[in-house]
Order: C-alpha cells, then structure tokens, then sequence
C-alpha cells in the first residue's frame, strides 16, 4: 500500500511532505521556489514521468504556472500566453486554479487567475490561450471581490466521465458549468440560497446601516440577494460526480444535480463562515469543513479551539473533531485550499494552518497528530499516493 505525499503551497516557498506506507513516519523536503506564493499544486499523471503544476506568484517576478518533471528538483515557470488580451483592460495579479486536463485530451491543463479569468494549454502547461467565451461573458458585471479588489477564479473541476463538462468557481461571481469543452458557459449557483438567520441578520444590517455599501455589490435581475455568488471552496464528489459540495461566505450548501439546484446544510455547524471543504475520494463517504468564527469585528478566526467539522450524511448533521488539535487558547485559521483527503484506506484527512501547522486526520479524521515543521502560512495542501509522485 503507497503513502502520501502532501504538497504544501505557502505565502513563502513550497514544500512537499512524504510518508512511509503506514502513514506514521514523515519526511519534510526543504524550501523550493523561495519567496514564492503557491496558491495550488496538482500532478498531472497522464504522463511520465508526473508533472507538478503550481500556481505560483512571486511580487518581483511575476506569475506562472510552475512545472518540474523530477520531482520538484528542477523548475520551469516561463508561461508564455498566460496574459488577458490587451483590449480588455486587466493583467493577472495571481494565478490561482490548476488543474490537469481530461485523461482523453492529453495535453490539455486549465489554470484560473484574478482576476477572475479562465485559460487553456494543449501542451502540458508551456504554454497559454484564455478562454474568451467565460472572460468575456456578459455576466463579468457582476464578479467583484466583497470589500472592493479583484475577483478570482479559485476552482476547476472536470467531471471524470467526460472531457465535455467543466465547472469553475469564481469568488465573488458564483459557479458555472460547460457542457461542451467550454465554448457555452451556464450559471449554476442561483439557487444556492442562505437559509440560516444569522446570514439573513447580517445582510439586513448591512442594508440598513450600509446602504451605499449594499449597493456596490448588485446581484444578476431577478436573484435572491441572499444566494451564494461566492463559494470560498468548490468541489465534486469524485465518487459521485453529479453531487457537488461548496463552502461559501455564507453557508455549506450540497447539490445533487451538478449545482442546477442547491441545499443549504448549515445547520448543526457552529457558524455559517468558512473557507476550506473536503470530500472523501472513495468507500465511506464524508465531508470536512473548518468554520471560523463570523461577527461585525472581522475576527474570522477559530476562538480558542481548533475543530474540524465533518458530515457522513450529506450534510443532515455535523461532528465536532478536536482530538489531537490544539486548544483551548488557539486562535488561528484554514485557508480555502489548505485541506484535503488522500484516498488511501482508511481514507486520511489534511490541514494547514494560517500559523505553519500541517494536522493529519487518521481515519477520517477521528484523531490528530501534527506533521513535523513550521512552515510559512500556508495556503494550499494537495494530498496524493506516493506512488503517482
């Protein structure tokens, strides 16, 4: 049986952690790509050997989607093409989404940026085209990122039954889905609407004490003001692609219909905000998220106790898992792409910490122990068996 390896995305440089077979003994690599934001990894394995991918941004010199071959001991970050066209007035601040192509379309990687923009490679990522019919759409109006800056498109997800369908996650802008290897594009989050009072109290005081403030960020005509534009995290369940799962700004919501129609499964969580989700890759089904705590005063932390919440029943109800994790006297935060699972039996689960901290969840997260290291914040943890890498 493979172990994992873990690739960690931070602020600083990125990292990769491997395992032995039981999963019990860890091995930290040093620093790569130094002074580098990693905002996510992924291995293409459709050929060898394996390529890592890397949104990578460096303030000096610039933003690329980083590729080694061995391993992460060489790099090539030069991506030519990787650049709005000049008439539409905006040039990428951050690389974000990566994701490797459908198993039938060798070649082919999507990357995602902010702002929010969508892009293709048919050479394994040397080199870039974007992809006009999303960056273009009418619908661009309305994505801007709540407080004012850029929006950005975080997610990819390709169904795995077919290279046709694809879904992106824009932040704030919502979830939308081609079915035709994106030349059309569909909103699918209308129908994400918050349900829980807290959200529904927020948005009112926000209406009557902000009126200017509301105004800034209009929905599509005709949209429930309360629906979720913008999912924090996005995913498919790969056991189950029609279902997908998203933690928003403003809730937990589950689809059973690839995003046409969503439910809000808030309820039994102790805040309604949070960044991060994870699903189960295959056997038993569960879902993980990290709720942080929401009020007027921006705290956004978790207060005191770090807790990962998890659902075995699509979202009816949620258990608080804290054994192992630090606490009480904890204060600190999950970034949206810095939890995963690993598809290994009994199926593991992975957080990193705003404070350095990688936590590994045995056995579905029953209990914690954390990984050896201090890292930059991190930003992205990307799990995969050790015998893809």
């Amino acid at each position: 049986m493979p172990g994992t390896t873990l690739l960690i995305g931070t602020r600083k440089a990125f990292f990769i952690y491997r395992s032995d077979a039981a999963r019990e003994r860890w091995e930290l690599s040093p620093p790569m790509l130094k002074g580098t934001s990693v905002y996510q990894a992924a291995v293409d394995t459709r050929r060898r050997p394996a390529r890592l991918l890397l949104a990578a941004n460096h303030w000096a010199w610039g933003r690329s989607v980083a590729r080694s071959d061995d391993g992460g001991q060489t790099w090539e970050q030069r991506s030519p093409g990787l650049g709005f066209p000049q008439d539409m007035g905006i040039t990428i601040d951050n690389v974000w989404g990566i994701a490797p192509g459908h198993p039938d379309e060798p070649g082919v990687v999507w990357a995602g940026t902010q702002p929010a923009g969508l892009f293709r490679s048919t050479d394994w990522g040397e080199s870039w085209e974007p992809v006009d019919t999303l960056n273009r759409l009418p619908d661009r109006t309305f994505w801007y990122m709540t407080g004012g800056g850029q929006s950005a498109l975080t997610a990819i997800e390709l169904d795995p039954r077919t290279p046709r369908r694809i879904y992106v996650s824009i932040a704030t802008g919502g979830v939308y889905c081609s079915e035709d290897g994106g030349q059309t594009w569909e909103p699918r989050w209308h129908t994400a609407i918050a349900t829980t009072p807290e959200v529904r109290e927020m948005f009112e005081k926000i209406e009557q004490m902000f009126p200017e403030m509301a105004a800034q960020f209009p929905m599509p005509e005709g949209v429930d003001p309360l629906a979720a534009n913008e999912f924090h995290k996005f995913r498919l369940d790969p056991k189950n692609p029609d279902r997908a799962w998203g933690q928003a700004h403003v809730g937990v919501f589950r689809s059973d219909n690839g995003g046409r129609k969503w439910v809000d499964v808030t309820n039994g969580l102790p805040s309604f905000h949070g960044f991060p989700l994870a699903v189960t890759r295959q056997g038993r089904d569960a879902v993980f998220v990290a709720p942080l705590e929401m009020e007027a005063d921006n705290f956004r932390v978790m207060n005191g106790q770090f807790a990962i919440y998890r659902t075995t029943d699509a979202g009816a109800s949620w258990e608080r898992l804290t054994r192992g994790l630090p606490g009480p006297h904890d204060y600190q935060s999950v970034y949206r792409d810095a939890m995963d699972t690993d598809g290994v039996d009994p199926e593991a689960v992975y957080v990193g910490t705003t404070n350095g901290e990688v936590y590994y969840g045995r056995e579905w997260g029953e209990s914690w122990v954390r990984l050896p290291g201090t890292l930059p914040p991190i930003l992205s943890v990307t799990a995969v068996p050790s015998d893809l890498l």
